[in-house]
């Protein structure tokens, strides 16, 4: 069961990056390059490509949103508690991208390997209720 404060929050995300989808959006964060890879998932999935992780190629933090049938990054400013969405910097196919995550001292951690073998390390805080909005933000990227 979401709190109300939860689904808020999702929502102002959502609402942020919807002009700029051409599909409906069902979640979205920010989140920034898995840079502790004291993460286990992320030395894991990376160790295995010889260090294929193409995190960098992202702008740094990023704005992820998942739609129905796809995944988008982009570049964006914060302004105050909204964000302003600058460009698309990448979009994939949800049913080419594989996804992993764990939640680990106050950080939800997560990795989109793609068919290509390309993989993305990323995480975000999830300290003061953003458990929640991880899971809400998972289990979209989940569905297929």
């Amino acid at each position: 069961m979401m709190t109300k404060k939860s689904e808020k929050q999702m929502a102002k995300m959502v609402d942020s990056v919807q002009p700029h989808c051409d599909e409906k959006i069902t979640a979205a964060i920010t989140c920034s390059h898995a840079g502790s890879m004291r993460s286990l998932l992320v030395s894991k999935l990376l160790g295995q490509g010889g260090g294929g992780g193409k995190t960098s190629d992202l702008p740094n933090p990023v704005f992820i949103a998942v739609g129905e049938k796809s995944i988008y990054a982009f570049k964006y400013a914060p302004r105050g508690f909204k964000f302003k969405i600058k460009q698309e910097v990448a979009r994939w196919q949800k049913d080419e991208i594989d996804v992993e995550y764990e939640f680990s001292g106050g950080m939800a951690t997560f990795v989109l390997s793609t068919k290509s073998g390309d993989a993305y390390a990323l995480e975000f805080p999830i300290v003061m209720g953003g458990k929640e909005l991880a899971e809400m933000f998972f289990s979209a990227l989940q569905a297929k």
